[in-house]
Parts: structure tokens; C-alpha cells; sequence
């Protein structure tokens, strides 16, 4: 119990002693020392925000902070504790708490990022953020999906198909992200939400997001759903 109380002290507080506070129309930030980085990210969450929260459904203005740390280590602690710079997670440079997003400033990118991938990554983040309004426990395909439509999704190409496999059913139902990645999540998953979208409308998919009943909002099961976008 004393380890994990010890390992829990940085997740107490997500901002450190140094950090200095930019203030937007929509969106706050809080930096330690890389302030143009700092600048260059409130800029373009600001200048975001408002279409990516109406795409969620939002009428009024959320309360969404961004906190940069200069290094890759401090930014993992403040989600996992102190155990996280020890498990060589290179490419976990972003993450959420509720409607706080966290991340390395990209102009400390670390291994395996550059400023542009972080930068862009904020944004797929804040999409998280305002997805845990809407409910906190949204099924990780459907909520990647859904950052990765409305961000950074890749445009899909058939050709992919000749590298990777479709998931199965069973597959789409994990709950651990590394599996996600390897099954093709992020190669795929907004492609999963474009078809709701194109098919059923923006409507239902918020509303699939609210209440994960699938024959309620489109009047057949998750499972044929699922046939219906592979074929």
C-alpha cells in the first residue's frame, strides 16, 4: 500500500511548481519553460475548439486545460505515477483525464515523435476530453474511432488491406490499446465511424456514444453492424 500511495504522488496534481498559464477564448494552457510551443498549441486548440465541440454535440463552451511539460517522463507520471517512465513507452507523448489533456511539449518531442505529431496529437486528444462528458466509458473502438474521424485519421486506401487484416467482431471489443493498435485500430477504426456516420447520420452516432445500445439507436445489433461495415 505504501508503494502505490508513493507511486500515485505525481497524479495528485496535474500542474507542477514552475508551470505559467495562457488563457484562450475556449481553452486553457498551462507550460513550464517552452513557451512559443506553448503559444504555437493554444493557438491551434483555440482556434478548434468550437467546431470540434459543436461536432460533439455541445451547445455552450467546455472547460477543457491543457497541460505541456518539457519532458516526456514528468507528462507520463502525471497519468500513471512513478512507474511510468520505467516501462520504455517511447510513443506515449498524450493522453486525457477527463477533460484535461496532458502532453509532452512537442518542442521536447522525445524518440519516437516530431513536433508535428505531437502537435496534431493534442487535437485527436481533445476529442477524448469531450467524449468524457458525453460518457466516460465509451468502448475504446468506438472512442479512438471518433478522435481519429474528426482529427487525424489517415485516409483509407484498399490497398492497406494487403498489409494488415479487418478485425474480427471479438477483436473490436478490446479494452487494452495495445491490442487496439496491433489489431489495425488506427488504421481502421475511423473508417468504422465514417460508414455510421454516412449511413445512419452524426445524430445517431452521438447518440450511440450516450448509451452503447446499438439495436435501440439503429435498430439492429452491434454484431450486424459490424457486418454491415466490413461487407
Amino acid at each position: 500500500m505504501v508503494l502505490l500511495v508513493l507511486n500515485s504522488i505525481p497524479t495528485w496534481n496535474l500542474k507542477t511548481k514552475v508551470m505559467k498559464r495562457l488563457e484562450g477564448n475556449r481553452v486553457t494552457v498551462f507550460y513550464e519553460t517552452e513557451m512559443e510551443a506553448a503559444e504555437d498549441i493554444l493557438k491551434l486548440t483555440d482556434t478548434n475548439a468550437k467546431a470540434l465541440e459543436e461536432r460533439m454535440g455541445f451547445t455552450s463552451k467546455q472547460d477543457l486545460k491543457i497541460y505541456i511539460y518539457d519532458h516526456q517522463r514528468t507528462m507520463q507520471t502525471k497519468k500513471y505515477g512513478l512507474i511510468a517512465p520505467l516501462l520504455g513507452l517511447d510513443w506515449y507523448i498524450v493522453d486525457n483525464i477527463g477533460t484535461n489533456v496532458i502532453v509532452t511539449s512537442p518542442a521536447n518531442p522525445g524518440k519516437a515523435h516530431n513536433y508535428d505529431s505531437i502537435r496534431n496529437a493534442v487535437l485527436h486528444e481533445m476529442v477524448h476530453a469531450y467524449n468524457s462528458v458525453l460518457n466516460p466509458h465509451t468502448q475504446l473502438w468506438l472512442k479512438e474511432g471518433i478522435a481519429l474521424y474528426l482529427t487525424n485519421g489517415k485516409p483509407f486506401h484498399k490497398s492497406l488491406l494487403d498489409y494488415i487484416d479487418i478485425p474480427s467482431y471479438s477483436d473490436i471489443q478490446t479494452k487494452n490499446p495495445i491490442k487496439f493498435a496491433n489489431i489495425g485500430g488506427y488504421d481502421l477504426a475511423h473508417t468504422y465511424i465514417k460508414y455510421l456516420d454516412v449511413t445512419y447520420g452524426w445524430e445517431k452516432v452521438l447518440e450511440l456514444i450516450k448509451i452503447k445500445d446499438y439495436r435501440k439507436v439503429f435498430g439492429v445489433s452491434e454484431e450486424e453492424i459490424y457486418s454491415q461495415w466490413v461487407g
